[in-house]
């Protein structure tokens, strides 16, 4: 039996050498981390009730989307741009 790794699948950066890391790419890890981060159910609370996002998390979105920025216009890109060294916890 022959197992076959679908395109996009690589993690390994194999894939990546196919296509070069985009600004896309940075962006889509930033919402990532947002979403796990939590933020999105305190926007919608925040949009329903009126109750504020906790300072916390307005501080994380910021500096996530601050690294997302920075990440993104750098020439090239890191291969690691994922790493957690480069995002704020």
């Amino acid at each position: 039996m022959f197992l076959r790794v679908i395109d996009g699948g690589l993690s390994n950066g194999e894939a990546r050498a196919e296509h070069p890391l985009s600004k896309n790419d940075v962006q889509a890890e930033a919402m990532r981390r947002i979403k796990a981060s939590g933020y999105d159910r305190y926007h919608a609370r925040y949009l329903v009730t009126g109750e504020l996002i906790p300072k916390r998390l307005q501080y994380l979105k910021i500096q996530i989307a601050w690294v997302a920025d920075t990440l993104a216009g750098l020439d090239p890109i890191p291969a690691d741009y994922a790493d957690d060294k480069y995002w704020p916890a």
